[in-house]
Formats: structure tokens, sequence, C-alpha cells
């Protein structure tokens, strides 16, 4: 069954995550929405790719030595004196974000650059860097907050205007769409730096003939980009849901750069679905090594352990997970399950609801809780856990069939974006799911589902707020 791509609002603040160098508060946490609800194996991937996003080209060429300000252009801004550690340190962290930035390894990139924002929370170059670090993340609104206080500094100069016309194509490729072909068509330097752009626009609406038309231009022009490569193994696996052309995909990119986090990530997670846990476990013990807070790594490092039959080690390091972040909706339920298996049912009931209370469209972890109640004496509450089972299957088939056939066929259906917003919103990705009811109500302001949907919405809210209080 196809799996769509992560939700890009308010990613979770782990340590490599572009919220970081934004130095955002606020941030929701959680695992991205779309992923969350149709990665049915794996429970542990429901966060993983959060703080992990694509890298852009940056093939050298004066346009975007424009895009990559060189800081000693503008020293009189900061001019960091040499006996000054702490301002050499940032220098040396800038470099190294540029320097990461031009090999596509944004995380390595917003660690570099959160050290830098430290240091030079306003310096424009940093902040430009640090723009488009978020965007790759998929931290729009951090994006846009940054690509507005560089604005502030430098005015709309050039990169400014070429990299809001990446965010652009991101959030609202329908509206740029035109004019980043038209800069394909002529061939300019930083084609591929559109094509990405475009490539993500077109996922993030699903349309995923357009979305496999960049990515084969881009390898038409750069066969061995591994850029390319590893969005074509997200295509293949968060979309079309074919691991195995995923891990050729993801393999190859890993193969040219090894490292690339993105793209080794991904050969895990695909590996890992493919029941292939020795060869996973070895790329998330490396990633490990490079992103020790990186929690979904640790689960995932986890769940093949169990599948190696190493089940002490691998209850170990879920509970070392737990007792840093004792609300990480993938170590609970991978606990739950852990539990559940070993027969402890009182405490399988238990981890499995916390899970759920945060991550609803766990499907594991909710067929499991049904087993785990019946077991317990508590059948009226495992037939309705199952029956909640049987409605995640029944919107699952539907998302599958709209994603990969109806939205291609009728892209600007308000009824299809509707029904998109409807199942996101039953799963409780509320933020996803308003955002494709809001869709629907642009292509169709009357349209009553859209906006019966986001009143029963609001009023949810309404009285939830009002017990909270």
């Amino acid at each position: 069954m196809l799996a769509p791509p992560p939700a890009d609002h308010d990613k979770p603040a782990e340590a490599t995550t572009a919220a970081g160098v934004a130095g955002s508060v606020g941030t929701t946490g959680g695992a991205p929405a779309a992923r969350r609800l149709l990665r049915r194996r794996g429970l542990w991937v429901a966060g993983a790719l959060v703080g992990l996003a694509a890298a852009a080209l940056a093939a050298a060429s004066p346009y975007l030595r424009v895009w990559y300000p060189r800081r000693a252009a503008h020293s009189e801004l900061y001019s960091p004196s040499p006996d000054d550690r702490t301002a050499e340190s940032a220098w040396s962290h800038f470099r190294a974000a540029h320097s990461e930035l031009q090999s596509y390894h944004n995380a390595q990139a917003i660690r570099h650059l959160r050290i830098c924002r430290d240091v030079w929370p306003n310096d424009p170059d940093v902040l430009l860097l640090a723009a488009r670090a978020a965007r790759r993340a998929r931290v729009y609104s951090d994006a846009r907050r940054l690509l507005q206080m560089y604005q502030q500094a430098r005015g709309s100069d050039e990169a400014f205007i070429f990299e809001e016309l990446l965010l652009s194509a991101e959030c609202y490729v329908d509206q740029t769409a035109d004019l980043c072909w038209h800069y394909v068509e002529d061939s300019r330097a930083d084609t591929p730096l559109l094509l990405e752009s475009l490539t993500r626009g077109y996922l993030r609406q699903y349309r995923l003939g357009q979305a496999r038309l960049c990515l084969d231009r881009w390898l038409q022009m750069q066969p061995d980009n591994p850029q390319a490569l590893y969005l074509e193994g997200l295509l293949n696996f968060d979309y079309r849901h074919d691991p195995s052309a995923a891990i050729k995909s993801y393999r190859r990119a890993v193969e040219l750069d090894p490292e690339h986090e993105e793209a080794r990530l991904g050969l895990a997670v695909a590996l890992l679905q493919n029941k292939d846990f020795a060869e996973a476990a070895e790329h998330f013990e490396r990633l490990r090594q490079c992103q020790p807070d990186n929690a979904s790594v640790q689960i995932g490092l986890a769940e093949c352990l169990d599948g190696l039959g190493q089940q002490a080690e691998a209850a170990q390091l879920v509970d070392a997970v737990l007792a840093r972040q004792p609300n990480f909706a993938p170590a609970l339920s991978l606990r739950g399950q852990f539990a559940f298996m070993s027969g402890q049912l009182a405490e399988a009931e238990t981890w499995l609801r916390q899970a759920l209370g945060r991550q609803p469209m766990d499907h594991r972890a909710r067929y499991s809780l049904s087993l785990c109640l019946q077991r317990n004496g508590k059948e009226e509450e495992g037939r309705r856990e199952w029956r909640q089972l049987q409605q995640m299957e029944d919107d699952l088939a539907r998302f599958n069939e709209i994603v990969t056939k109806d939205i291609a066929q009728r892209p600007t259906d308000p009824a299809l974006h509707c029904t998109i917003g409807q199942i996101l919103l039953r799963g409780g990705q509320r933020e996803e799911g308003l955002r494709w009811l809001q869709s629907a109500l642009r292509l169709d302001p009357q349209y009553a589902p859209a906006r019966q949907a986001l009143a029963e919405d609001s009023r949810k809210a309404n009285t939830e707020s009002r017990q909270a209080e």
C-alpha cells in the first residue's frame, strides 16, 4: 500500500532539525502526519525523517555564488578578531555549513548552522543558509521567517528572489511551476535546484507523475547525482510503496556519497521494512554515531535488534529513549509491542494506550491493543478498538486510491482535497487535515462538505480548550 510523504508543518525539534537552526519555539512534537497515517510496519519510522531532509545540488556557477554568499564580502558586519575564539569557531562552522549544503548534506549543515546562529543570530549570510536548510527540512514556517529576516537586512536582492522562488515551488507549486519550467528550459546553471523544489512541490500535492518527470529530467542531466537518487528513492518508497526500487536508488546514492545521511536513513528504513534486519542495523548504527540524540534512529535500530532475536538489547535501547523522551510515540508503541509479546498484558495495555493517544493511526499498536484487551477480559473495549482498526483500513484504502489514481486525473476536484483532509483529521493529523480542507475551499469556496468539516473541527477544538481550562 502506498505511503504518502511526511507532513511539513512544525517538525519536532530533534538535535538535527532546522527548527534548531531557526531557534524557533512552540514547535509541536510528533511524527510527520502523512507518514504516520500510512506506515503500517516499523512503528519507529513515523518520526524517522524528522531532522533529516534532502539537500540540494549546488553546482558551481556565478548565479549560485550569489546565493551562497562569501562571508568575507560582508566582514564589516561582524569582523571577528583573530583572538576571539568564539567567533573563530562560528566562522569555521559557517564555512563547514556552506560546504555541506553544496554537498547535499542538509543534516550536517543544520548542526553547523545552529552554532553560527548562537554567535551571529542576525547575520544575513547565515540567515540565508539557514532558510535554505529549513526549507529542505520542510519546516516551511521557519524558512519563511528566516528569509524575511534576510530581506529586512539585504532587501529583495537576487539571492532573496531565487530562494523565495524555491520556497514557493515547494509550497505552492501550481503558482510557480510555469516560471520554474521556463528557467529549466533555458538550461540555467541552477536547473538542479529548480527541479529539486519542483519535485518536492509535486510530491506534496501527490502529483507523482509530474514529480517523476522532474526526476527523469534531472537524472538525464546528472545520472550520478546522489540527491536526485535520494529523491527517487523517496518517491518509490514513501509514495509508490516499492521497497525494492527504493533500496536500489538509496543504495546507489549512498555508494556515491557515504556521508549523505538522508539517503542512508532511507536505505535503512526500506531494508527494515524488507526484513533485511542485519544490513538495516548496520546503517542505523552508523547514523547513531553521527546523530546520537536522534530517537527515531535508535528506535529503528531497536526494531532491527528485535528482528535479529536480540530482544533484551532492543528493550534496553527503547527504555533508554523513553528515559530521555517519555512521550515519544514510536518508543511507547514498540515498548508496548515488546510487553505484549512477552505476555505482560497489563503493561502492554498501558504502553499501547499512551502510544495511540499520541499517534492514533499506529496500525500495529491498535491491532495489538485490541488483542490485549480481549485477552485481559475487556471484550467490548477490544471490539471497539477492532472497529476503529477497520475504519483505519477503509481510510487507508480510499487514501491510496485518491493519491495513486484520482488526484492525477482530477487535481482540482475539491471533493478529493476534502476527503484527504477528512481522513487526516480522523487520524489525528489536524494541521495536514486543515490544510487540505482549506485547499478544497480555495478550489470551491462554497463546497459544503469542506465547510462542514472545518466547522466541526472548530467546535471540537473549542470544546477541548474549555475542558482543558
